[in-house]
């Protein structure tokens, strides 16, 4: 079957295709899908909703069939060193070459690349080893959450109020607490009203907590999985510097649980960075039932370059002495 590979000109049509691909990798529990539906909202309608065709030609391509069906992706989520590789279960083959082409195009220039593979799928990690890769320390957890039964009882001081954020309406206080949370100067106004905008968002699950002078000091986003609705997640969360160990996280966490076990989901996920990134004390004393560690796997590209051109020069040889 002929398989054509393309740049990504960031068409809904194009997206659309990536996102079918994506849901259908969710479905396989035995696949990596450290770059899941979820992420790939995120990289298009926040980290990058402000960002030119130009960008995202540059960081992600997509092998499609005749047929229009898109069975590969390199994408990389911030335009620099790190990148994904998703693969439709039955196109195992063409995994190679959707490496190599990152490696020759999106790669050139750069000294150093990795991708974070969840634990768990050992093919996709035995590939990247047998390509030059080497495992580059605990990248990110992921913790599983049972709504059903669940304790959503927390604690909030009364002079803070627990709203929606369409109920709160004021973005410059939402914009300035993302500045301080995750020292994120770059974040607009735009940016979040692209979030808001993309197809999943739901407003009662966008929630935000307010102290008394009206500013919002803590905020996070809920979310219900597209191919599962009893599946949700929880991203983002952040607290201002000024408020933490106040219980405002565990709060919203725990309010976001209730309005998403309302709505039908049974699991909630949540991603954090790995230990001893702070987050995790948080979101272990929120009592989950699972967690999947992601590693971090990375290749040296001169070491690499140097290993290609010793390899195609010794077939090189082998041909000419053919001939």
């Amino acid at each position: 079957m002929k398989i054509a590979n393309c740049s990504f000109t960031n068409s809904d049509a194009e997206y659309n295709l990536i996102k079918k691909l994506l849901l259908e990798i969710e479905n396989r529990p035995d696949m990596d899908n450290r770059w899941d539906p979820g992420s790939m909202d995120w990289w298009r309608y926040n980290y990058h909703a402000e960002k030119g065709v130009d960008f995202f030609q540059a960081n992600a391509h997509y092998w499609q069939t005749k047929t229009g069906q898109v069975v590969g992706l390199f994408i990389s989520e911030y335009g620099e060193d790190d990148f994904f590789i998703v693969v439709y279960p039955s196109f195992g083959a063409l995994f190679p070459e959707v490496l190599n082409w990152g490696l020759d195009v999106w790669a050139r220039g750069k000294t150093k690349i990795s991708t974070s593979v969840f634990t768990y799928d050992q093919q996709k990690i035995a590939q990247l080893m047998g390509a030059g890769f080497y495992e580059d320390g605990h990248e990110a957890n992921v913790r599983t959450y049972t709504l059903r039964p669940y304790d959503f009882s927390y604690d909030l001081k009364p002079e803070f109020k627990l709203l929606t954020f369409p109920e709160y309406g004021n973005y410059e206080s939402r914009v300035k607490l993302v500045h301080n949370a995750f020292n994120n100067p770059s974040y607009s106004e735009a940016r979040l009203r692209s979030l808001q905008s993309s197809p999943e968002y739901q407003a009662e699950l966008d929630l935000v907590i307010v102290n008394p002078q009206g500013e919002s000091v803590a905020y996070c986003m809920g979310w219900v999985e597209e191919n599962d609705p009893k599946s949700g997640y929880i991203e983002p969360m952040g607290v201002h510097t000024d408020y933490r160990r106040m219980g405002l996280g565990k709060a919203l966490a725990k309010e976001c649980f209730k309005r998403l076990a309302n709505l039908g989901v049974e699991h909630v996920t949540i991603a954090s960075h790995a230990e001893p990134n702070v987050s995790n004390f948080l979101y272990e004393s929120l009592n989950p039932t699972s967690i999947k560690r992601a590693y971090r796997y990375s290749l040296n590209l001169d070491d690499c370059y140097k290993l290609r051109s010793v390899k195609d020069g010794k077939r090189n040889n082998e041909e000419v002495r053919i001939s």
